[in-house]
Formats: structure tokens, sequence, C-alpha cells
């Protein structure tokens, strides 16, 4: 746990609980400070005392958790009355930031960001460094060793919109298309939130930027002619001028002017968007000391996330692929392009965006299976550019369904990709996940 000695004898005031409270609630009191709490649902806390609307003027500082709003979809009335009383409003990356003297590496954006978050964490870890991972993926951040020398970090639009600190050392912008909007008050300021990432930059820092989407695209073109010190662009599908990216099968390191190849393809993250994470990771590695062979080494030995294109069985020369974590139609993209002739699993709760920019896509798919409560209305579009479909309501029965049409229609795969929240049928993505995989296995009997 992290020590936060900045707020020894001085009363903190933490909104909003849950995991992340918690942490910051455990955090607090064991480095003395007089903690105070704040939840919508939560009425008590059995480690401190509540506080109301009236308290918060006597708050030395204020620590909200991701869940609550500082703007959108409205302000929230506790953070209105600190505003008010020029409380100080943190949350816990900005208390991690205070109280660590490892080097960050700091990973944001739509999509992608957990895998290549493990992904460096592995090399690194493989590597014989002393390394933590947490934040929007794995330990909460404070939580984690302060002894350690360097902190793989996943940050959610969430986190970033109420961090004020900033200054990472390393920080990495995948991309960006539609997430979370209703909570950032539409495009701009989930644009906003991402690129908060590299604020308070320091001669030292190094900004990593996807540029295969025209968000980050713009944002890289910003910080060349602000003459940022050190911005390093990376692709997934070609060799940026001063980056990093690929030719054909071959990662290219051309971020000095000359193309060295790294390392080939690596089967188990394949596809373009994988390849930009891969290129990410290799310049967070290299940046910070690792060599090329150690990055090739660490690489090659990673075996991907569960729920993210994961091969779960081959049954009758059918796989099956979870690939649950596709909670949004660009997400759902990549498996698309990754895969051919496919039984597709998808609906739940839908996101605004929808599934209509993937229909260049519906010619690789033979039969789609729909549940949840997306599925009467997405069973309309598919029938509309011809995709044959079935309303299966639940998971269970798509997954008995797909055995059966995927024999039937020669199929080559078995996908679920949802491309939509799960919370109508499941607690969250990893069990709908679970749940799958647990149904295929019974399938292989």
């Amino acid at each position: 746990m992290i020590f936060l000695d900045f707020y020894k004898n001085k009363r903190v005031g933490v909104i909003g609980l849950g995991k992340t409270g918690e942490s910051v609630v455990n955090a607090l009191i064991a480095s003395g400070a007089e903690v105070r709490v704040y939840d919508d649902y939560i009425i008590s806390h059995k480690k401190c005392n509540a506080f109301n609307i009236d308290d918060v003027a006597q708050m030395n500082a204020m620590v909200v958790s991701p869940g609550v709003g500082l703007l959108w979809p409205s302000v929230h009335p506790m953070i209105q009355t600190a505003h008010k009383n020029a409380i100080p409003i943190l949350n816990d990356v900005d208390l991690f930031q205070q109280h660590i003297s490892g080097k960050n590496i700091c990973i944001t954006g739509t999509n992608g960001k957990s895998t290549t978050t493990a992904l460096v964490y592995h090399v690194f870890s493989s590597a014989g460094e002393k390394t933590a991972i947490g934040g929007n993926f794995g330990n909460s951040l404070l939580s984690l060793a302060p002894q350690s020398e360097f902190f793989v970090l996943e940050l959610s639009s969430y986190q970033l919109e109420s961090c004020h600190i900033l200054g990472f050392d390393t920080a990495i912008l995948l991309n960006i298309t539609p997430d979370h909007l209703k909570r950032h008050g539409g495009m701009e300021g989930y644009i906003y939130n991402k690129q908060k990432i590299f604020a308070n930059f320091h001669e030292k820092s190094t900004a990593v930027i996807g540029v295969d989407d025209r968000h980050c695209l713009k944002i890289f073109q910003f910080l060349k002619n602000v003459n940022h010190p050190c911005v390093i662009p990376i692709s997934g599908n070609h060799v940026p001028k001063y980056g990093v990216g690929w030719n054909k099968n071959k990662l290219i390191d051309n971020s000095f002017g000359f193309r060295e190849v790294i390392c080939e393809k690596n089967p188990i993250l394949d596809g373009i968007h994988n390849r930009q994470n891969i290129a990410a990771a290799y310049v967070a590695c290299r940046r910070n000391g690792l060599s090329k062979e150690l990055f090739s080494k660490g690489l090659f030995s990673f075996r991907g996330l569960e729920h993210r294109q994961e091969l779960v069985a081959n049954i009758d020369n059918v796989l099956y692929i979870n690939d649950s974590k596709a909670t949004n139609a660009d997400s759902v993209e990549q498996a698309l392009k990754r895969f051919d002739n496919i039984v597709w699993i998808l609906g739940g709760r839908p996101k605004e965006e929808g599934i209509e920019n993937l229909v260049k896509y519906f010619s690789r798919i033979k039969f789609a299976l729909l549940i949840g409560e997306a599925a009467e209305n997405w069973s309309k579009l598919l029938a509309k550019h011809g995709v044959e479909n079935e309303i299966t309501k639940t998971l269970d029965v798509a997954v008995k369904r797909a055995k059966e049409i995927s024999k039937t229609l020669q199929a080559d795969v078995v996908l679920l990709s949802p491309a939509c929240a799960s919370f109508d049928q499941f607690k969250d993505f990893e069990e709908r996940g679970s749940i799958f995989k647990q149904l295929v296995s019974a399938e292989k009997c």
C-alpha cells in the first residue's frame, strides 16, 4: 500500500465507494488522515463516518471515485459545494502521482488499452524489472507496492476526467472512437478527457500516440506543432515517419529516421489493432531502457488476455472465439476484419453508436444469433442487409444453435463479439465471457 504522508491529520472526504473508493479510504486511514465518506447508494461505512453537504467546507481535500461525474451528465452537488469553498478535488491517480518515485507508463484509448498494459507489464516482468500493474486494469493504484521501479497503468476516460496532477513519464494514447458519450457530454468531451494524458509533461516525458484514426492524428499534429520534446507516432498498418509501425509482417522502428526490423508478427496478437498495441508497447519498453531483444522475448511469451479474441476451443474444425470485451462496434470491427465465414453471437444492452458502421463486414457473416435487449432492433437491421439471423434471447441457447448452424453452413468460426454492454443479463463482460467458455466446453463433450 502507498503511504499518503501529505494527508496525515488532515480531514479528507471521499466521494463514491466501490473498488477505487475503498482503496482510497484504506490508504488514507493507514496514513493517519481523518476520513469521511459519501456515496449516493451506501448509507454507512464500517471504517469511517459519513459526511453530508454541510460538512464539505470543513474538508482539507475531496477525493472522487471514477464513477462520480464532474461535469456530465450533471455536476454532483458535493462537487459544486467543494468548488464554492475552494476545496481541492483530486482522484486516486493524483494521490498516486504525489507519492511514488518509480517511473510510470500510462496507457489509454478506446480499445486495446488492457492488452497493451498487460503486454508492457509482462515484458518488464520477464526482463526481471520490479514492476507493478494497476489502475483501470488489475489492482487499485493505491494498493500497489510503492517500491516498484516501474508502474504500468491503464487509465480510463473517467479517471482522466477527474485527474489534475498528471505529468506522466510515458503516456500512450492508442486510438479514439465514440464511447461513453453521455458521461462526457458528447464526442468533444470524450476526446478532451482522453488527450489529458499528455497534459503537464516534463522535459523527459515521452508521448506515444496512434495515428490510425483521425482524432488521434489531429492530437499528434498538435503536439508536434507545439514542439513537444518527444512525440512518437505508432501504427498497426504502416510505418509512420519518425515512428514505429508495420511493413507487412515486420515491426519496424523508424523513430530515429532509419528503419530497423524489430521482430516478426505474433500469431497470438494478430490483426491491425493488436499490431498497434505491440508498437505502443515496444516504444514504452525501449524508452524505459529495455533492449529490442528483451522486448521480442517478452512479446513471444505473452499469451494474450482473456475475453479479447480468445481462442476457446476447436470443435469439428470450427474455432470458438470469446471476444466478450468487444462492447462497442469499433472493438467488434477488429474481430470481423480478422475472421471469415462467421456465426456471430451479438447483443446485450446497446450503446449509442449501434452497429451500422459494421455493414461493410456483413459479407463475412454466415449467420447471426442475437441475445439481450438489442436483439429485436438489430435483427431487423441484419435482415435488411441480407444477413440471416435468429433471436435466441439468451447465451446458452445461442451457443447450442451456433454449433448446429456452423455444421450446416460449414462456418469456420463461432464468434462471441457482442458490440454491447453486458448489464442486461450479466454482472460484467468477464462473467459473460466466462459463461460462454463454460457453455462451449459443455458442447465439446
